[in-house]
């Protein structure tokens, strides 16, 4: 798989130094448009002709304008992991602008999210409910809106008065043992302990 890498020069002479040194490094697909003789050959003629270097038609529409008013466009396919060395070494040749937007670069890592930035995922923090979205249940929202009344349970806190009649239970007692005392069972004593 290779990656096109297209830069415009402004006079044949600087392209075709570009292209010498490209080879040097072993770049073998390497393509070159210089502005045609003739000054009444349609753009789309010099578009067919950069896009025969396997660019994209639709950049090859925006170069060709480049083109037509004297510029020299060269092409290299560069090999996975060669991307690099290709673009600096046309970046070294003084490209001028080929009227195509360049992407912004892509920073690799940000010192405010290491993790993210290790594991080349994007931050969640612009969304307000990352796990919802995930798994496909939507957020719950408002005031009235809780986790427990989404299962259909009762709530544990109200606005108004506590919940302790809702199970039966108060929460603060006076009994040692609830769950005992709930259940019918005995406590040991301290005497049985003993006994051990």
């Amino acid at each position: 798989m290779s990656h096109e890498i297209s830069r415009m020069y402004a006079s044949a002479e600087v392209a075709q130094a570009a292209v010498a040194e490209l080879a040097e490094e072993g770049f073998d697909e390497v393509f070159v448009v210089s502005p045609p003789s003739k000054e009444d050959v349609p753009l789309s003629a010099i578009a067919a002709q950069i896009a025969h270097g396997r660019v994209h038609l639709s950049d090859a529409k925006i170069y060709a304008q480049g083109v037509a008013k004297g510029g020299t466009l060269v092409t290299v396919h560069a090999a996975f992991g060669s991307g690099m060395l290709a673009t600096s070494i046309l970046e070294s040749h003084d490209p001028i602008a080929s009227g195509k937007a360049e992407p912004a670069p892509e920073v690799l890592w940000n010192e405010a999210t290491p993790f993210s930035s290790a594991m080349m995922v994007p931050l969640l923090l612009d969304d307000a409910a990352p796990m919802s979205r995930v798994i496909g249940i939507p957020a719950l929202g408002g005031s009235n809106c809780s986790f427990s009344g989404m299962l259909g349970l009762p709530l544990l806190s109200d606005t108004g008065t506590m919940p302790e009649g809702r199970w039966g239970l108060s929460f603060l007692s006076n009994n040692p043992a609830p769950l005992s005392s709930l259940l019918g069972l005995p406590l040991l004593r301290e005497d049985r302990r003993k006994g051990w």
